[in-house]
């Protein structure tokens, strides 16, 4: 579902490696998690996946897709089978949160009916019934996430890519996020996360997902991540105090606003 072949990214302004001689792969079913800190290319990453910036080297495939030989419209179709988490949400703000979370479907065609049905059984598996009726710009930050989570399984995608998707969850609510992404998981979906929030790595650790970490430019399997004696949090406090200049990917077109995809 996701490969990455000798991937290197850089930084869009000093030309540095964010990412040296990545290799990943994600195949259908599986769960795999990227723990980094901030500004070490974990979005960078995502907005490579989604074909938003290019490689300086390497391979990406997504869905069997080559991302740096799609056009535009290729891509456009490629990520309506891709659900997208993003860090920063993009939620249309004046919309219900049903409304959000159907636009999807709707683009699609689907038929009004058929989407409320199928926006309300996800919105449930995330907690939001009492909230599924309320403008989003009510809403708290835990529950604008868990809208963004269910906007990216409305589809039922084959591939889930989601960016820091528990970082605004207590801990019922990091599980609500898990256990639908778990589910989607088991119904043959491909989950990529990027985290780091200690509830998302201790889920990910009892689930036995796989996890890997960005760490000096590497991508490695945490396990194989030299630590010189010091734990994994310590590593990323120690990464998250020092100047770096964090980089954000511009919006994913499919993600908001919902309109400007499929009507083109």
């Amino acid at each position: 579902m996701i490969e990455l072949v000798d991937v290197r990214l850089d930084h869009p302004r000093t030309a540095e490696p964010l990412v040296a001689d990545g290799n990943l792969r994600v195949d259908a079913g599986e769960v795999v998690l990227v723990v980094g800190a901030a500004g070490v290319g974990t979005s960078r990453l995502v907005a490579a996946l989604l074909g938003e910036t290019p490689t300086a080297s390497g391979r990406i495939d997504v869905l069997g897709r080559d991302v740096s030989r799609l056009r535009r419209s290729s891509l456009r179709l490629l990520r309506r089978r891709i659900g997208i988490v993003p860090q920063d949400l993009w939620l249309m703000e004046e919309k219900s949160a049903q409304l959000n979370v159907i636009m999807p479907l709707e683009i699609d065609g689907v038929p009004r009916s058929v989407s409320i049905a199928r926006g309300a059984e996800v919105l449930a598996r995330l907690g939001l019934e009492d909230e599924a009726s309320l403008p989003v710009d009510c809403l708290s930050g835990a529950v604008r996430q868990r809208v963004a989570v269910a906007r990216a399984l409305v589809r039922d995608p084959e591939l889930i890519i989601a960016d820091h998707p528990t970082s605004m969850q207590d801990a019922a609510g990091a599980e609500l996020v898990c256990d639908a992404l778990r589910h989607a998981a088991e119904a043959g979906a491909a989950i990529l996360l990027l985290g780091r929030d200690p509830m998302l790595r201790e889920i990910a650790e009892r689930n036995a997902w796989r996890q890997l970490g960005m760490v000096h430019g590497m991508l490695r399997p945490l396990g194989e991540i030299a630590l010189d004696g010091a734990t994994i949090d310590d590593l990323l406090v120690d990464m998250m105090s020092a100047p770096r200049s964090v980089v954000r990917p511009a919006q994913p077109e499919n993600v908001i606003p919902f309109p400007q995809v499929g009507l083109r």
